[in-house]
């Protein structure tokens, strides 16, 4: 399978923080052009589907998230810094990296403009303050600011979690080129889960036809138990929860009767897959990444392969008695 790596390099590259996703909104719509249909709906999700269809004829989805760690720019300070909220990593990791903001509703990687953090206060951990020219208060957001690259194998960059998963599940869905099989992009995963829950709710209303739904992530590989960076995952159990496990550990052996590359296991920490799971059966499927939410990532090219057989073996089942042994 040829991976379209020069995609995958700017889907790293582009900020997209929170709700404010406008950059990755318009690369993906730009790279599928008139392949798919997509449906925005701000502050929440981009739906991606078949030309002409819609939710309601879809029979299998696949999920990822597109927002990446960062902050937002709080308050003007009075020597012209500015007060942030921050997420996803200790703000030192941020002070010591190349930054970039962009306004909350910027459209396109190239709106975004150099910034820097400073650590003040004498809380533990200290707090970050934001200076630049541009920056405007409570509408500017900020992330790092790195170059992504392949070698070999790898792929290093910013925001390979999630936007890793975000390749294999658009590669899943144009190489299964089924019209039953749609993608769905939520928002705010890293800082503000319950922004999903205006895709779960359009999802109950529409979506009556659901058999099965892959919400697909990039933990931490230290999070991940049995963690291969080659090699994609099924996890049943998420730090104190589940994810229908008897649903999951049944596929699983359909699966690997079937040859493919993965391992069944379970996360040390949770996600927003619990929010879907009412709404059909559901698969957590982690594709584990080394230095996730630091400026610089490292993720397998095979893994990445893997995930995206793994994901369209997972939508192929879905036309069948998916659980059956």
């Amino acid at each position: 399978m040829e991976l379209d790596t020069s995609f995958l390099a700017a889907l790293s590259e582009a900020p997209s923080v929170a709700t404010a996703c406008g950059p990755v909104v318009n690369l993906v719509r730009g790279w599928l052009g008139q392949r798919a249909r997509t449906d925005l709906c701000p502050d929440s999700h981009l739906l991606v589907t078949a030309p002409g269809k819609r939710v309601s004829d879809l029979r299998c989805l696949l999920v990822s998230h597109m927002d990446e760690i960062g902050g937002c720019v709080l308050g003007r300070r009075d020597d012209g810094s500015y007060d942030t909220r921050w997420w996803g990593c200790h703000a030192e990791r941020y002070a010591a990296a190349d930054l970039q903001a962009m306004d909350y509703l910027a459209e396109h990687a190239g709106e975004a403009f150099a910034v820097a953090a400073d650590l003040v206060g004498d809380e533990d951990p200290p707090v970050p303050i934001l200076r630049g020219d541009g920056i405007r208060p409570y509408r500017t957001v900020w992330t790092f600011r790195e170059a992504a690259r392949a070698d070999g194998d790898w792929v290093e960059g910013k925001a390979l979690d999630p936007r890793a998963t975000v390749f294999a599940v658009f590669s899943a869905f144009l190489q299964l080129n089924d019209p039953a099989v749609g993608v769905l992009l939520v928002m705010a995963e890293e800082c503000a889960v319950d922004m999903a829950r205006k895709a779960v709710t359009m999802l109950h209303r529409e979506a009556r036809s659901l058999r099965l739904i892959v919400n697909a992530d990039v933990p931490a590989a230290q999070n991940l138990c049995d963690a291969d960076p080659a090699k994609p995952a099924i996890r049943v159990f998420k730090g104190r929860g589940m994810v229908d496990p008897w649903f999951g550990i049944r596929v699983a052996d359909r699966l690997t009767r079937a040859g493919l590359a993965f391992h069944l296991t379970a996360a040390r920490t949770g996600s927003q897959t619990p929010l879907f799971s009412p709404l059909a059966p559901t698969i957590s499927v982690a594709l584990p990444g080394e230095g996730v939410h630091t400026a610089r990532a490292r993720m397998s090219l095979t893994g990445v392969r893997r995930c995206i057989e793994l994901l369209c073996a997972l939508a192929e089942l879905s036309g069948e008695d998916i659980a059956a042994a």
